[in-house]
């Protein structure tokens, strides 16, 4: 797809402390350069996404990653494990229980930074880049920050997308329903084993495509798409729709449990085993919360006020706990949704230019200040 567009791509494979293997794309340089560009940007995508969610908005010429290499940057997509890009580990099998015993915690434990090392000091030298993150790309990398706070100086700039972190708001009534009942759920999974989402093996994507693809059922996707979203924000070109259920990855159930977890709870931290088992991983009865008040990272928050995933005042909380949460860009469109984000028809005005503008502004900053 990357090359389809006339654009260099790259593969690049990484294994993580606990010994998943990922693969990372990298687009080293704009269409029509011929040297990699001196700026690392790395781009982290949400949960049951992947690195194409980055690429797929070329259809409307709004593609952020391909944006940011025509502007200069070395963009590298990054995949969590599970997904497509990610379904290998040195010991374990994709059938085992053992395999996805993860959740967004270990995705910011092991994952983020395997990357970021693999980046800096195995490819390019350089000694810090810059990072993007949608939905539960926020989410990872307030967990890496705040609980691996050496590699805050690795990270230039953050701007996160719709960031998932703070969930006291969450009202969604779709999802609310499972929220209530994730103990019972957590059970339910174990007792009869199902330990990813969708099944890899119903291929649940590609049946999603074949249907979104026909004009019959076309109508219907459309539907499925808004209501899965929160509503028609006018920003969607529907022949985008296709390509976006293409990409719709597996995760574990975990993954999805955890996030029940802190939206049941109220606060943001790691996985609860139970009272019991707490004391014994944690100390004490409750995991503590996440020290996100510890993150010192340069970071920027895109967001909006339709989203019924990423609540905008839990964001805004998110940013003020921070210590250097620098610009709090509200989405001009209040229709505009957490898929919007990836897809919007209007992305390179509404979102790519921005974000680049003030990627800029930050730099030119720094160079002002240091000189």
């Amino acid at each position: 797809m990357i090359q389809s567009y006339g654009y260099p791509v790259e593969l690049h494979e990484i294994t993580t402390e606990d010994g998943y293997i990922l693969n990372m794309h990298r687009i080293p340089h704009g269409r029509f350069g011929t040297q990699v560009n001196q700026k690392p940007i790395l781009c982290m995508h949400g949960m049951f996404g992947q690195g194409e969610n980055y690429v797929v908005n070329a259809i409307n010429n709004g593609s952020l990653a391909f944006f940011l290499a025509d502007n200069g940057f070395d963009v590298w997509l990054g995949n969590a494990r599970g997904n497509q890009h990610g379904r290998k580990h040195i010991s374990l099998n994709t059938t085992s229980k053992e395999f996805w015993d993860f959740s967004f915690h270990e995705i910011g434990m092991y994952d983020l930074p395997a990357k970021i090392d693999y980046i800096l000091e195995s490819i390019t030298k350089k000694t810090k880049l810059h990072y993007v993150g949608h939905s539960q790309g926020g989410t990872v990398f307030y967990v890496m920050a705040s609980m691996k706070p050496e590699y805050q100086k690795k990270i230039a700039l953050a701007s996160l997308l719709a960031p998932g972190g703070y969930e006291r708001h969450f009202t969604n009534p779709f999802l609310l329903p499972f929220v209530v009942r994730h103990r019972e759920l957590t059970k339910l999974s174990n007792s009869i084993n199902i330990y990813e989402i969708p099944p890899y093996r119903m291929k649940f994507n590609e049946l999603m495509l074949n249907l979104c693809s026909t004009s019959l059922f076309h109508d219907i996707c459309v539907f499925i798409y808004h209501m899965l979203v929160g509503g028609d924000s006018g920003e969607i070109n529907e022949q985008i729709l296709p390509f976006v259920f293409k990409y719709i990855a597996t995760v574990s159930t975990k993954q999805l449990l955890h996030y029940a977890q802190t939206i049941a709870s109220g606060h943001m931290r790691p996985w609860d085993y139970g009272r019991k088992k707490n004391m014994e991983v944690y100390g004490q009865p409750l995991p503590p919360d996440y020290p996100v008040e510890n993150i010192s990272v340069p970071t920027a928050m895109y967001y909006s006020l339709a989203d019924n995933l990423a609540f905008a005042k839990d964001i805004e909380d998110i940013c003020d706990t921070m210590q250097n949460c620098i610009r709090k860009f509200l989405m001009p469109n209040e229709k505009w949704t957490h898929m919007d984000f990836l897809a919007s028809k209007n992305s390179a005005h509404e979102l790519n230019e921005p974000l680049l503008e003030f990627i800029q502004d930050f730099e030119n900053a720094k160079k002002l200040h240091n000189f």
